[in-house]
C-alpha cells in the first residue's frame, strides 16, 4: 500500500502524509488529543498510561538518527 492509499484508508489528508515520519507525528498528535478525552470519560489509569507510553515511543522513534 502506498502512503497516499494509507492516508485515504484512514481518512487523513494525503497532503499531510508525505513520509513515514509524518505518520509518526500524526500518531503522536492523535494520542495527545486522545488522552484528555479518555481522562474525562474515566478510562482506567493503566489504559491511559499505556497510551501515553505508546506516544512517548513514537516521539523517541521520530527523534532517532540512523546508525
Amino acid at each position: 500500500m502506498t502512503l497516499e492509499e494509507v492516508a485515504i484508508h484512514h481518512r487523513i489528508n494525503p497532503n499531510s502524509l508525505n513520509t513515514k515520519d509524518d505518520a509518526l507525528k500524526i500518531g503522536i498528535k492523535s494520542i495527545k488529543e486522545l488522552v484528555p478525552i479518555m481522562e474525562k470519560r474515566g478510562v482506567g489509569k493503566n489504559t491511559i498510561n499505556d497510551i501515553k507510553r505508546l506516544g512517548l515511543f513514537f516521539q523517541d522513534v521520530t527523534q532517532t538518527t540512523s546508525s
